[in-house]
């Protein structure tokens, strides 16, 4: 009875969390643009929910590099998680265009440079393309969810070939990610996080170097990328 209580209880302090300081937070990003601010406030959050990441690395990218960083998508949580893990990288998410229009929230990532996505337009998809490859070139890391959406059972889905013409145009490496256990904190759908398992794991896989490439390749690349990820995914499920 105790841990579903504690659960009643994090979840009730989470709401309370989230609409007190989504404006405030938000507000601060749009006057500073800084983007420590999205990491503080990811990092609260999971604080607040008990949250413990586990991370195994191969071999962490070489800091003062700039990376795409492509990881599987299980949950809204990976966002938080991906924020806390990577944050010596100087990162950026892709988010659907849809998000920046809620107030304060979409205000604020807009601020601190996240580039809107439209899946069912081909030329928004290839302004956000260039979105990315411009903000690669400013120095910035990149966070895409190849899978395009978030898996329901944490397995991995298809791959969508769109993301992968992001690093090769740029001339920036790909690090793959695994992430496992945000599933079963927050599924897709769902606004209860169920907390009886705490834990999530995070695989940092050695690094794919894009030099050569040209877009003919971007088939190679995407199954480099699933079998690095899938390898990951291996070695951290539980």
């Amino acid at each position: 009875m105790f841990p579903k209580l504690l659960e009643i209880f994090r979840n009730f302090l989470l709401w309370i969390y989230v609409l007190l300081t989504v404006p405030i937070f938000g507000t601060l990003a749009i006057i500073t643009k800084k983007h420590f601010l999205a990491r503080i406030w990811c990092e609260l959050l999971l604080k607040i929910l008990g949250i413990k990441i586990r991370v195994l690395v191969e071999r962490w990218p070489e800091k003062g590099k700039n990376y795409v960083f492509m990881c599987n998508h299980q949950s809204q949580l990976d966002i938080p998680v991906l924020e806390s893990v990577l944050k010596d990288y100087n990162i950026r998410f892709l988010a659907k265009k849809s998000l920046f229009e809620i107030p304060f929230f979409g205000w604020g990532i807009k601020a601190l440079g996240y580039i809107p996505v439209e899946r069912e337009d081909p030329k928004e998809g290839l302004k956000s393309l260039l979105a990315c490859v411009e903000k690669l070139k400013e120095g910035y890391s990149l966070i895409v969810f190849p899978e395009g959406t978030r898996s329901k059972t944490g397995e991995l889905l298809p791959f969508k070939i769109g993301g992968f013409l992001i690093p090769i145009k740029a001339g920036v490496s790909v690090c793959p990610v695994a992430i496992w256990g945000t599933h079963y904190i927050l599924s897709k759908g769902s606004l209860w996080m169920r907390l009886k398992e705490r834990e999530v794991r995070v695989y940092i896989g050695p690094v794919i170097d894009v030099s050569g490439l040209t877009l003919k390749d971007k088939y190679l690349l995407l199954e480099k990328v699933r079998e690095a990820i899938e390898q990951g995914l291996e070695k951290i499920k539980f």
